[in-house]
């Protein structure tokens, strides 16, 4: 059976992963100059404003949460709230570091999920969950019958 929200969810989030990769890597060409030229910097924060407002958008249709593991925060949030390239401490940047890792374990993480869920879907018969369902149906409503003050 082929459910058509997980195949929308899976599309969204492996497009919104493109752009994550992108962001990462500008992140990265910046980061390996030496010297952050404020324009950069800029350039680098008005994508950041872009991607934050694709995550929301994709964790509301997703409906999915942080899940706390060895961590106490959402990676990707963690790393959409940096507030300065230019004058980022040492500390800063290796948390920045772990910040981008643990995102694309958790985006990934949930990406499996919603893959296994399309393989569960994917062995029932559309057929046999019509009948299931319009059977269930039928037992509920003689139920009612036989029961009408409930």
């Amino acid at each position: 059976m082929i459910d058509k929200k997980t195949e929308s969810d899976i599309k969204a989030l492996k497009s919104f992963m493109e752009f994550w990769t992108k962001f990462h890597s500008m992140y990265n060409d910046i980061m390996v100059k030496g010297l952050i030229l404020k324009e950069d910097e800029d350039k680098f924060f008005g994508t950041k404003e872009t991607i934050k407002g694709k995550y929301e958008s994709v964790k509301s249709t997703l409906e999915f949460r942080y899940m706390p593991h060895t961590r106490m925060t959402d990676p990707v949030m963690d790393v959409l709230a940096v507030g300065s390239l230019r004058f980022i401490s040492e500390k800063n940047l290796r948390k920045m570091n772990d910040d981008w890792r643990d995102s694309y374990v958790f985006l990934n993480n949930i990406l499996e999920r919603l893959k296994s869920k399309k393989r569960r879907l994917e062995q029932f018969s559309p057929v046999g969950v019509y009948f299931k369902r319009f059977f269930e149906k039928r037992h509920q409503d003689s139920q009612n019958e036989k029961n009408p003050e409930e």
